[in-house]
């Protein structure tokens, strides 16, 4: 079993991706394990959270409207060894996943980032690690897309990296590699967290226990 956390911004930028989609759906199908994948908005979460901010609403909604992004963006994913309708909660993605071989959900409340869902469904069902697939592909000591010498961190504790969030605020539409709340799941059941980058190739290498890029946390 592996549990994925897809960030929105993967699929969904500027122009929704749909060459990765259709890989991401076939690499789904395809492997030998069960898949439960949690998505996150994106930039269709960020446009519409942006423009609700403008028009006055509180943070709740805001959560609310990005939560309905991360459902669109589920919806495409969907192949016909997964679920048919978005689980709502962890608890429905667990019944989902009695019926079908693969289950893909996004966010479920307001204040969980789809980061945390991803975690409460590996405590949930009981796995050891989750993956988290962003398009940095790592944790940096700066941000590489700035900082052509930013060095990737291979490894690091919770603490550590709990500890790179301290100054981070818990806002709607929070754009960073995991949040507070993922990371405080994933020590509590000592879960190890593996962030990389998009390439399939490479996720299959965490799959199989082999050398990977990225940043693992445990």
């Amino acid at each position: 079993m592996v549990v994925i956390s897809l960030g929105g911004s993967v699929i969904s930028g500027e122009e929704l991706n749909i060459d990765y989609i259709r890989e991401f759906r076939s690499f789904m199908e395809h492997c030998n394990e069960r898949v439960f994948v949690v998505v996150g908005g994106g930039h269709t979460a960020r446009k519409y959270i942006h423009t609700a901010k403008e028009l006055g609403w509180d943070q709740y909604s805001l959560d609310k409207i990005g939560i309905m992004a991360t459902h669109l963006n589920a919806k495409l994913l969907l192949t016909s060894t997964t679920n048919t309708e978005i689980p709502r909660t962890v608890d429905e993605a667990v019944v989902a996943s009695k019926i079908y071989k693969d289950v893909v959900m996004g966010g479920t409340e307001p204040g969980h980032t789809t980061d945390g869902v991803a975690l409460l469904l590996a405590e949930r069902m009981g796995a050891d690690y989750v993956i988290n697939i962003t398009s940095v592909g790592g944790i940096y000591d700066k941000d590489p897309r700035t900082h052509k010498d930013a060095m990737l961190i291979e490894s690091m504790s919770y603490a550590e990296a709990m500890s790179l969030l301290t100054d981070k605020k818990m806002n709607a539409g929070l754009n960073v590699p995991l949040d507070m709340l993922a990371l405080k799941i994933a020590e509590r059941s000592n879960i190890k967290i593996y962030i990389v980058g998009t390439e399939l190739e490479n996720i299959k290498k965490v799959i199989n226990n082999a050398n990977f890029q990225g940043t693992v946390i445990k």
